[in-house]
């Protein structure tokens, strides 16, 4: 079934792909600094 598709629709499939990994990518980046800031903020009231 691959055999049939051409480069420019495996081009578009490979680019959709890689457009996703990079909003997940961008999501987990997101989350990462969130949590650094969570964790700064409770070291922070800890010690008030």
């Amino acid at each position: 079934m691959n055999e049939n598709k051409t480069p420019l629709q495996r081009i578009h499939e490979e680019l959709a792909k890689f457009e996703k990994t990079m909003a997940e990518i961008h999501l987990l980046k997101c989350v990462a600094a969130d949590l650094r800031s969570y964790r700064r903020m409770i070291r922070v009231k800890k010690y008030d």
